[in-house]
């Protein structure tokens, strides 16, 4: 009111009114516009963040992992704040040191991972409730779990897993069309699914339990709607398709897409000939591994080792013993750690058994208890080779892995006749069982179903000496071939056998196979 009187008793006053007034619009103005500003800098900044990142993953896709470097690298000059450019050039060291096993690259993970936490931290003490950095504080702990893991600190493993699934929870809580953080948790919950039930009890104790249902689904969901993990999603996919439900078919159709993309990317091409070893597709799978084999590369040393295990695989399946040692040897030469040295160095001595070298052979059997105790070819290795060395070789040991290995080139129906002979004049129990099993799996993939199940009940039923691991499978093929025929009952009686077994070889390997037919939803 004051204001006012003023204004009308004196014309200067009016002025004054009139400017005071442009300059609460022009204040006013001038206020909105730097609002405007800063919001659309910010979206700006964002948006430069997404494209960043996603183009240093497709370098990393496309294994081309300087530039995927340069990328990141750059996002943490321009925005050394965010967590984001820390945490994906993070990743590449991550992927480093489980190819190469390289202390230098985990010790580089290390650096940026726990840059990448700090940054986040940070940032959530102004909002706790910012997706995106939830999302990354859960990623980042997924990458540390498995780093721990592979240098064997458990405990640290098991606190940066919790941390992990607590951070992506959080994400879906907040946001459950936030489907990149879907794969991280899809993982954890498949994986703790796997843990046997016996030690449940201890990680429920830590509030960590898992259900691989859940995880697939949650898989499924970054698969289809991710936006920064679509492309490792379908890979760990494939994976999971090809280990524990057999289905190699839609896997190898899943890799097939990715390699389309990624011609480049040695994993892909890699887990591809996994999968058509699966499939007994031997020629196609020793294409892909000639390639790899020629790569020259020094951070994926491991995988290129890896690579000559399997040729050596295929040429053993192939029956081409001599050519199989070179790749064998190659492997032991290069590999960084003893997995699968005790299988190879097993089928070195067989091998070399083949080829009459009976010294050598048995130098090499004594060698099959050096590999990792924890991967079921090489626990079969160790207690096979020393049975071997002190036994030695029959020439029904010999025609054994020869007509087994026509099952596994596809050659089912030279198979069926090689090893129906074998069966029949064979003195030993063990080694006519195991004849019975393969016979079975010959007789299945010719889809003679019938024959199938009563040929692995016959070598379920035999007496045996030192193959314990032939009944557990023999169950196993027998409900296969009943599901088949529709004999549903019967099926699931055979599955509760097999479970019933403890204490033999290749456990891990049948477990899943059970997993992937109790799957069914008649089971």
């Amino acid at each position: 009111m004051v204001r006012q009187s003023y204004f009308k008793l004196y014309p200067a006053g009016r002025l004054q009114q009139k400017i005071f007034m442009l300059m609460k619009k022009k204040t006013f103005l001038l206020v909105y516009l730097i609002i405007t500003f800063i919001f659309s800098q910010a979206v700006f900044a964002q948006a430069e963040i997404k494209n960043a990142i996603l183009r240093g993953l497709d370098n990393c896709y496309g294994f081309r992992w300087s530039q995927a470097e340069i990328t990141f690298q750059r996002l943490i000059d321009k925005y050394h704040d965010d967590p984001r450019g820390y945490h994906y050039k993070s990743s590449i060291y991550f992927w480093y040191y489980f190819s190469n096993k390289d202390k230098a690259d985990l010790q580089r993970f290390i650096e940026y991972s726990d840059q990448a936490i700090e940054k986040a931290v940070a940032l959530l003490d102004n909002d706790e409730n910012n997706t995106e950095i939830l999302y990354i504080l859960g990623a980042n702990y997924s990458y540390r779990a498995m780093a721990f893991t592979q240098e064997g600190k458990f405990l640290d493993a098991v606190w940066a897993t919790k941390r992990s699934e607590s951070f992506l929870n959080k994400v879906i809580e907040l946001n459950p069309r936030f489907y990149d953080a879907y794969l991280g948790l899809g993982l954890y919950n498949f994986a703790m699914g796997q843990i046997p039930k016996a030690f449940q009890w201890a990680l429920s104790l830590a509030g960590m339990k898992g259900n691989k249902e859940k995880g697939l689904e949650y898989i499924k969901e970054a698969m289809t709607h991710g936006t920064y993990s679509r492309v490792e999603a379908r890979f760990y996919y494939s994976q999971i398709l090809t280990d524990f439900f057999s289905d190699y078919s839609t896997a190898s159709n899943y890799m097939n897409s990715l390699i389309a993309r990624y011609p480049n990317n040695l994993l892909f091409n890699y887990s591809l000939a996994v999968i058509y070893i699966k499939e007994r597709k031997l020629d196609q799978a020793e294409r892909i591994l000639r390639r790899l084999r020629n790569t020259h590369t020094s951070k994926f040393k491991q995988l290129i080792a890896y690579s000559n295990f399997l040729t050596g695989d295929v040429l053993f399946k192939k029956n081409k013993f001599d050519s199989a040692t070179v790749y064998y040897n190659k492997f032991i030469l290069t590999t960084l750690d003893n997995d699968y040295t005790g299988i190879a160095n097993y089928r070195l001595g067989v091998c070399y058994e083949f080829m009459g070298q009976k010294d050598v052979s048995k130098a090499y059997f004594k060698l099959s208890d050096r590999g990792n105790l924890d991967i079921d070819d090489d626990i079969y290795a160790k207690r096979r080779g020393e049975l071997l060395a002190d036994e030695g070789f029959t020439k029904d040991d010999m025609d054994l892995i020869r007509f087994t290995h026509y099952v596994e080139t596809g050659r089912y129906k030279t198979a069926v006749d090689s090893l129906s002979y074998l069966a029949k004049n064979t003195i030993s129990n063990d080694i006519k069982a195991e004849a019975l099993l393969h016979l079975s799996d010959a007789l299945f993939s010719l889809k003679r179903y019938e024959a199938s199940a009563d040929t692995a009940l016959t070598a379920k039923s035999l007496k045996i000496k030192n193959e314990k691991w032939i009944k557990p499978f023999a169950c196993y093929f027998a409900a296969r071939a009943k599901e088949k025929l529709g004999e549903d009952a019967d099926a699931k009686l055979y599955l509760e056998q097999a479970d019933d077994y403890k204490n033999y070889d290749y456990q891990n390997k049948l477990k899943n196979l059970l997993f992937a037919l109790k799957s069914r939803e008649k089971f």
